[in-house]
């Protein structure tokens, strides 16, 4: 019981971490929501700060700015969209090798 309860709480107190300090394959997405906040924010990417959420979400705050992102990862790769769009899933991309692409 108390190791469950400590797992929730190192859980949810990763969640206001800034992503700098999470140094995991599940933080993969921050620099692309970086540089996707440098130009959103019309900011230098070292005045802004990354924070992680949950399912994929981070916000990122800087000159006296905010906006909030959703992410979605395959490995490294991963694709950004604002906040109430959904990025492209990867499953749903077309396979690069595809006819269509080689034109």
């Amino acid at each position: 019981m108390m190791r469950a309860l400590a797992v929730a709480v190192s859980l949810a107190g990763g969640a206001c971490v800034p992503s700098e300090f999470s140094g995991n394959l599940m933080n993969a997405a921050s620099p692309y929501v970086l540089n996707r906040a440098v130009k959103d924010l019309g900011c230098p990417s070292k005045q802004i700060q990354v924070f992680r959420g949950v399912g994929g979400r981070y916000v990122a705050k800087g000159c006296e700015r905010s906006a909030a992102y959703q992410t979605s990862c395959q490995q490294l790769q991963c694709d950004v969209a604002p906040e109430g769009q959904r990025p492209a899933a990867w499953r749903d991309r077309p396979d690069p090798s595809s006819s269509d692409l080689q034109r």
